[in-house]
């Protein structure tokens, strides 16, 4: 599903670099790169080849390119298939295409409003560590002592 230029009231050009926090009242494309914080009513759509090392909170996220921070849509979050996400993501529903990745947590099907946990809160730039896996390591076997007996 490509969306037409002509449903976004905002578009962030190619050329463009925007740092801090940006909000829209409707929907908005991403073609630049951005850092900071992303609120939007509407939809935001990251496009592909484009970079967003933020915080992104709208009522629904379209990633194409990168997203670099928390995402958060009450409503939907959709990644294509070149669309990669590398931060935790709640959202209400969620489609995802062949080839699309996300490198966090997701929590998908719950309302954003009744979240205990939200990703809002956290730092725009940075994700937090996810923990290590515990691994455990094998149990060597307990040696036995042996005898041997011999006739004389």
């Amino acid at each position: 599903m490509a969306p037409s230029e002509q449903e976004f009231s905002t578009i962030i050009g190619p050329d463009a670099r925007v740092k801090g926090e940006v909000s829209f009242e409707s929907a908005a494309k991403v073609l630049g790169t951005l850092e900071g914080s992303v609120t939007g009513k509407g939809k935001v759509h990251v496009a592909n080849g484009s970079r967003c090392k933020a915080t992104v909170t709208a009522k629904e996220v379209a990633v194409e390119g990168h997203i670099e921070g928390n995402v958060e849509a009450s409503d939907r979050v959709e990644i294509m298939a070149n669309g990669k996400i590398t931060g935790d993501v709640v959202a209400a529903k969620m489609n995802m295409a062949e080839g699309a990745s996300i490198n966090g947590y997701c929590r998908i099907g719950v309302s954003t409003d009744d979240s205990s946990r939200s990703t809002s809160s956290r730092s725009a730039s940075t994700t937090e560590p996810k923990p290590e896996i515990e691994t455990r390591p094998t149990p060597t076997p307990t040696p036995t002592a042996t005898a041997s007996v011999s006739k004389k």
